[in-house]
């Protein structure tokens, strides 16, 4: 980090600080078994991601997924559903489908914070460090941050479904640094994807690091941590540097 007058820290929420346990795949297995032929989670997980990767194809980046498909949100997960059952050929019915699996992925059950995250923020809160959450989600993101215990550390979480823009527009990370109050150069967002975070953190001024749990980018020229809790010997050394 070449920041020397640290004020805060944004972070991403999916990947980052937060997780799905079941997986999608195994959620939503288990919901297309209840409408119609078994299915395994081995069989739905890849579907899913390459739906979800044909989804995001239909808007460019940076902007709003869920206004790519008239209706907004839901219409976009139904969009989303259908295209799972068409990979699938699967008989189930799209609309219960939907709403049985938009109400489990609300279920504070399915999600869980990583085991670092929340000593680190309390870290990082007790270092006076300002925190944020920047995240490409839908409307019912701060819902499950309050669920998991998380959301009042916070002082601003921006979602991009209620702005309109998502991540990598540097718009959606000045908007925040606006509530914030604060510089892009005071700042560093911490996030798991290398386009929408790290790269749209960097063109929108702020500093960057990449949250590699898996060691995926390790032969990329990124800023890696494996683990929240690296970031604050990171921190230490920017606040205390030369």
């Amino acid at each position: 980090m070449t920041t020397n007058h640290l004020a805060a820290i944004t972070f991403d929420a999916g990947g980052t600080m937060i997780y799905c346990d079941p997986s999608p795949g195994e959620i939503y297995a288990h919901h297309l078994s209840r409408f119609g032929r078994p299915v395994q989670a081995e069989e739905v997980g890849p579907i899913f991601r390459d739906a979800w990767a044909a989804m995001q194809r239909q808007s460019a980046p940076g902007q709003d997924r869920y206004a790519s498909v008239a209706g907004g949100e839901l219409a976009w997960w139904g969009a989303f559903v259908r295209e799972v059952l068409r990979r699938l050929d699967h008989d189930a019915p799209w609309e219960p489908l939907l709403e049985d699996l938009y109400a489990a992925f609300c279920e504070a059950s399915v999600w869980r914070i990583y085991p670092e995250t929340m000593s680190t923020l309390e870290a990082l809160a007790g270092r006076g460090i300002r925190l944020a959450v920047i995240s490409n989600w839908d409307r019912r993101l701060p819902d499950i941050l309050r669920s998991l215990e998380i959301f009042e550390i916070f002082e601003t979480v921006t979602v991009s479904s209620v702005e309109g823009v998502e991540k990598p527009s540097s718009e959606i990370f000045h908007r925040t640094l606006e509530r914030l109050g604060i510089s892009a150069g005071e700042t560093i967002h911490i996030g798991d994807s290398p386009l929408e975070d790290y790269a749209g953190a960097e063109t929108a001024g702020l500093g960057a690091a990449l949250i590699d749990r898996h060691n995926l980018f390790a032969n990329e020229p990124y800023r890696r941590i494996s683990s929240l809790n690296e970031i604050l010997g990171i921190i230490d050394t920017s606040m205390t540097g030369p």
